[in-house]
């Protein structure tokens, strides 16, 4: 049987990290059942998600709500947008553009170049079996990153 909390926050720290984790499953099952542009989204959203639960983490906040860059205004699609959400994390901006390896650089430009939230939400297309693999191995990558950041494991 379905059942709703709803008295869950979404704007809080473990509702993040969380759905972090379970978005990232849904991506990979999705991939393996040949859903691509269905996996690209959900592992972009897994980033999405990641991001904003490392942004309390570092702030020492509980919900997203109460973090600095959320206060400055961030709303609508801004909240999806991963650029911005990265610009409030400056040492793991500094660690993904300083990498020796170039494996989190890699990684990040993948991902945020090809996630594009609206225009993944509202596709009626398959997608490519060949953008879906790198990509997913992408977000394995970040993911794994983010979590770490955070004293988590993925």
């Amino acid at each position: 049987m379905w059942q709703v909390n709803f008295l869950m926050d979404t704007y809080d720290k473990r509702c993040q990290l969380g759905a972090s984790r379970r978005r990232l499953e849904d991506a990979q099952v999705l991939h393996t059942q040949k859903r691509w542009t269905g996996a690209i989204y959900l592992g972009g959203y897994a980033i999405e998600c990641s991001l904003k639960s490392l942004i309390c983490h570092e702030e020492g906040k509980t919900n997203f709500k109460d973090t600095k860059i959320f206060k400055k205004g961030l709303q609508g699609s801004s909240l999806h947008s991963l650029t911005t959400l990265l610009s409030a994390l400056t040492v793991v901006q500094r660690t993904i553009q300083l990498d020796r390896t170039g494996t989190y650089r890699e990684a990040w430009n993948l991902v945020s170049s090809v996630w594009r939230n609206d225009e993944l939400r509202y596709s009626d297309k398959t997608g490519e079996e060949e953008v879906s693999k790198k990509f997913i191995k992408a977000v394995e990558t970040l993911h794994g990153f983010l979590l770490d950041k955070q004293g988590e494991a993925s």
